[in-house]
């Protein structure tokens, strides 16, 4: 079934059981709705997953709430005062409202970061098919449970999925496989960059890594189209079936500008090296000027 979730799934979400869910995430703008495997649906806040809808028959829908891990005696904080696994509960937005919040809460102080922000302000700002790029998902990662262990590829997760709406010269929707970094530190230096070109380059050159995520956009595209997610005009895609490497780099001060292209550099130079296809740089200055 690849990232997608079952017609009985997504009519809960239109019209059933989980409408008045769906209705405060789409208000909530620090809240993300992801396609999962397994007919899942993850709602994300700061990177962390916050919720889990899940249909184990069409006839069983269920809903996971924040990791115990949040609000354990060592934190000194107290889970969300509202139980939104019980279903009575489910059709009264208030009560939804109220344990985003608390969820919220547990999860900012617990873990914090400025690269979420900026990944999470990346998919705000490209969710219309009239935009250049539409973003698809984010920390996808491939499945290789099925696969003998010796056969396996290295472990990666991918910031970002997007897909270029405009055709490419072969008139293909080219799939961007995009990774993020909010300024650089000294100890990681070049590292991490030519880390991550090399994972990507496994990936884009294993089939069935290329298969799954091809399915997996063409999925997750249908039903965020399908629950209004998207706006704009909509499109049909023609998928390339092989994914290209995007590198967004986002700094805070002219030291940091200089690091990260000195990084996009020695990236490019190892695409070019292992004979990948260009590597899209996306330069971002995450500083806000108040004129």
């Amino acid at each position: 079934m690849g990232r997608n979730i079952s017609e009985t799934h997504l009519k809960a979400y239109k019209e059933g059981c989980f409408k008045q869910l769906f209705s405060t995430i789409k208000e909530d703008p620090e809240l993300s709705f992801e396609v999962r495997l397994d007919n899942e649906v993850m709602v994300y806040y700061h990177k962390d997953k916050i919720l889990t809808t899940s249909f184990k028959s069409d006839k069983n829908p269920a809903v996971k709430i924040l990791d115990s891990k949040y609000y354990a005696p060592t934190t000194g904080r107290k889970a969300p005062s509202v139980d939104m696994q019980d279903k009575k509960n489910w059709h009264v937005v208030s009560l939804w409202r109220k344990y985003f919040s608390e969820a919220k809460s547990l999860v900012y102080f617990y873990k914090k970061g400025a690269e979420f922000s900026v990944q999470h302000n990346i998919v705000l700002g490209n969710l219309s098919y009239d935009n250049r790029f539409l973003v698809v998902d984010m920390e996808w990662a491939f499945a290789q449970s099925d696969i003998d262990i010796k056969d396996r590829i290295p472990r990666t997760r991918i910031d970002l999925v997007l897909v270029d709406t405009i055709p490419n010269e072969q008139g293909m929707n080219d799939i961007y496989l995009a990774e993020l970094k909010v300024g650089t530190v000294a100890t990681e230096g070049t590292s991490g960059t030519i880390d991550h070109v090399e994972k990507t380059f496994r990936l884009i050159n294993t089939e069935k890594a290329c298969q799954d995520l091809k399915e997996d956009v063409t999925n997750i595209i249908n039903v965020k189209s399908e629950l209004g997610i998207y706006t704009g005009t909509a499109k049909q895609f023609n998928l390339a079936d092989k994914p290209k490497m995007m590198l967004i780099l986002a700094y805070r001060g002219e030291e940091e500008h200089k690091r990260l292209l000195k990084d996009s550099t020695a990236a490019q130079e190892k695409a070019k090296e292992l004979g990948m296809d260009e590597i899209k740089v996306v330069m971002h200055n995450a500083l806000i000027k108040l004129d």
